[in-house]
């Protein structure tokens, strides 16, 4: 069915019929979103057989739904089309830029002195972990004494 047909059965009538002869849910969801628009809700569906669907719609009177039919009308007046997409939402603000990264410091540069330094003051040279050995050998152990047996005093 037409889609400017389907609008023009929402004139502000209390109950509107809309028959649709394919039944297809494309169709059945643009005449829903077209009742929307125009303040109106799905009552009632009946399957028709091969000859299609009938939706009834009822006008819904809550204020919200009202504003939405006159803003719809306003639209249709001004020459935009009903279910034009809705606008896209803004994109999302920029992030925060990206860290720099820190500028590499310069590697401080080998002062080579023109004279040598002086040497340390009163270092004595390291002393010997282990004793020297002594320079002669070691007197032989003292004999083993003897104890005798069997003589007396």
């Amino acid at each position: 069915m037409d889609e400017q047909v389907v609008r023009g059965r929402f004139d502000g009538r209390g109950r509107v019929e809309v028959v649709l002869r394919s039944g297809s849910r494309d169709e059945r969801e643009r005449a829903e979103r077209i009742a929307h628009a125009m303040g109106y809700r799905l009552s009632e569906v009946q399957g028709l057989g091969r000859l299609g669907i009938r939706l009834d719609f009822t006008r819904d009177d809550d204020p919200r739904a009202r504003r939405r039919a006159e803003e719809s009308v306003r639209r249709l007046r001004a020459g935009v089309p009903l279910l034009s997409a809705p606008d896209a939402p803004p994109p999302p603000p920029p992030g925060p830029p990206p860290a720099a990264a820190p500028a590499p410091r310069p590697r401080p540069r080998a002062v080579i002195p023109d004279e040598p330094p002086p040497p340390p003051a009163a270092v004595r040279p390291p002393a010997p972990r282990v004793p020297p050995r002594p320079a002669y050998p070691p007197p032989p152990p003292p004999p083993p004494r003897t104890v005798r047996r069997g003589a007396g005093p």
